[in-house]
C-alpha cells in the first residue's frame, strides 16, 4: 500500500517532492536491493544497544520517523517534467498525485536510493526476520512516512544533504559523500568516454577514461573542501568546510531548470576524461590519473577556486589551455607529468607523509597554475610547489 498525501515544489532545489504513507510491505519491495548502493561505504550497525530497544518497539507498533528516498528514472506528468514551478491549485495537485502513484507504486528498486533511513531499514528487516509466519503478516501492515525526491539530481541532492546535516550533531563531509555515493556514479555516468568502476567490483583500472568510483568520491569531498587533506579530526574546522560546501553547491544551483543546471564539478569530470583520453602513451602518463591522491589535490584545487570569484575565471581558463595543448599536440605533456614523477620520486618517506605530500604538492602546483593565470607553465608550477611542501 502506498497513499501519496502531497506534492510539494522546493524552489531553492528546483525540484518536487511526494510525501507520502506506505506500509512495510511496500516499503521493504521498493528499496530492497537499493540499501547494497550503501552498504559498501557504510557498515550497518549491529549490536548495538539502541537498535535492539528500537526492534523491540517496532514490534509493538512504535512509529518511525520519516525515511528520505530519491528515485531516478521517473515517467513524470508533462505538467511537472516540462514546467518547474509550485502548483497553485489543488485539484491539480490531486491529479498529479493520482497520475504518480502507479509509477511510483511499481517503481524497480534499482532507480530507488535511501538517502536518509538506512539503519531504520535495516531495523524493519530485522524486526520482521525474527517474527513468526503470523506476526510477520500482521508487522508487514505497518505505516510508516516516506519522503521521495523525484528525479532530483545529484548536486542539489548533496547539496539538501549538507545543508540539513550542518544544524545537527556533526556529520562528517566524508560520510556524507559516501552515502551519496552512488548517486555520484549516476550523475557522471553520462559523461562520453567515462566508465566508472564500482568498490563492489573487483576490476582495476586497464583504459583510459576509467575511473574507480571510491577515488571519485573521495575527489568530490576534495573539491567540495578546497584542500586536499581528507582526514580532518578537527569538528569546529569541519564544520567551516561544510558551510564552505554548502556555498560551493549552493552557488550552482543557480538557474531555472529545466534548464541544465551549473554542474561545476561534473564539467570538471569531463575535463578529467578529455585529459585521461589524450594523455601520451606511457606508463607514467596512464598512471597520473589513477593515482588517489593526484585526484585528490587536483580536485582541491579546482574546488577551492570554484569559491573565488578571482579564482574562478583564472582556472576555467587554465583547465582550457592545458587540453587545447594536449589536443593540439599528442605528445606534448602540458601537465608535466614527467617532472611530477620525478619530484615525487624524491621525497623522503622517512621524514614526512608520501601520500598527504604529494596531495599538498598536486593541490599547490594547479593552484599555482591558476594563480599565475596560466602564465606559469605546470613544471614551474611543480618546482614551486614542491618548495612549499
Amino acid at each position: 500500500m502506498l497513499q501519496l498525501l502531497c506534492l510539494d515544489y522546493d524552489n531553492r532545489l528546483k525540484a518536487y517532492c511526494v510525501s507520502a504513507h506506505c506500509d512495510y510491505t511496500w516499503y521493504l519491495h521498493a528499496v530492497t536491493g537499493a540499501e547494497r548502493n550503501l552498504e559498501i561505504q557504510r557498515g550497518v550497525i549491529k549490536g548495538s544497544k539502541a537498535y535492539a530497544t528500537l526492534r523491540a518497539d517496532l514490534k509493538r507498533g512504535c512509529i518511525l520517523p520519516p525515511i528520505v528516498l530519491a528515485v531516478k528514472n521517473l515517467d513524470l506528468p508533462s505538467r511537472i517534467s516540462e514546467q518547474f514551478e509550485p502548483l497553485s491549485e489543488n485539484e491539480i495537485e490531486k491529479e498529479l498525485l493520482a497520475q504518480l502513484t502507479g509509477p511510483l507504486e511499481s517503481i524497480d528498486t534499482a532507480n530507488m536510493y535511501i538517502i536518509d533511513g538506512l539503519q531504520r531499514t535495516n531495523a524493519i528487516k530485522q524486526t520482521l526476520i525474527e517474527l513468526d509466519e503470523s506476526a510477520q503478516r500482521d508487522f508487514l501492515l505497518g505505516k510508516l512516512r516516506v519522503e521521495i525526491w523525484l528525479n532530483i539530481p545529484f548536486g542539489a541532492l548533496a547539496y539538501r544533504m549538507l545543508l540539513l546535516n550542518a544544524g545537527q550533531k556533526p556529520m562528517s563531509i566524508k560520510h556524507q559523500v559516501e552515502i551519496l555515493s552512488m548517486k555520484l556514479n549516476e550523475e557522471l555516468s553520462s559523461i562520453e568516454d567515462i566508465d566508472i568502476i564500482t568498490t563492489i567490483s573487483s576490476q582495476r583500472r586497464t583504459q583510459r577514461g576509467q575511473f574507480q568510483l571510491a577515488k571519485l568520491s573521495q575527489m568530490f569531498q576534495a573539491w567540495l573542501q578546497g584542500q586536499p587533506n581528507l582526514d580532518l579530526r578537527n569538528l569546529v574546522m569541519e564544520q567551516l568546510l561544510t558551510e564552505s560546501a554548502i556555498d560551493v553547491l549552493g552557488s550552482s544551483l543557480i538557474g531555472e531548470r529545466p534548464n541544465q543546471e551549473k554542474d561545476a564539478f561534473k564539467r570538471f569530470v569531463e575535463w578529467l576524461v578529455k585529459i585521461d583520453t589524450k594523455l601520451p602513451n606511457s606508463d607514467s602518463s596512464f598512471q597520473f590519473l589513477s593515482n588517489e591522491t593526484v585526484l585528490q589535490g587536483i580536485g582541491a584545487a579546482v574546488g577551492a577556486s570554484e569559491r573565488n570569484t578571482v579564482l574562478k575565471p583564472r582556472m576555467e581558463k587554465g583547465l582550457k589551455n592545458l587540453l587545447d595543448q594536449l589536443e593540439s599536440d599528442a605528445n606534448s605533456d602540458p601537465l608535466g607529468i614527467a617532472t611530477f614523477d620525478e619530484i615525487r620520486k624524491g621525497i623522503d618517506a622517512a621524514k614526512v607523509n608520501v601520500g598527504q605530500a604529494t596531495r599538498d604538492m598536486v593541490f599547490r602546483a594547479f593552484q599555482e597554475h591558476f594563480i599565475s593565470d596560466g602564465n606559469k607553465n605546470m613544471i614551474e608550477c611543480w618546482h614551486f610547489a614542491a618548495g612549499q611542501v
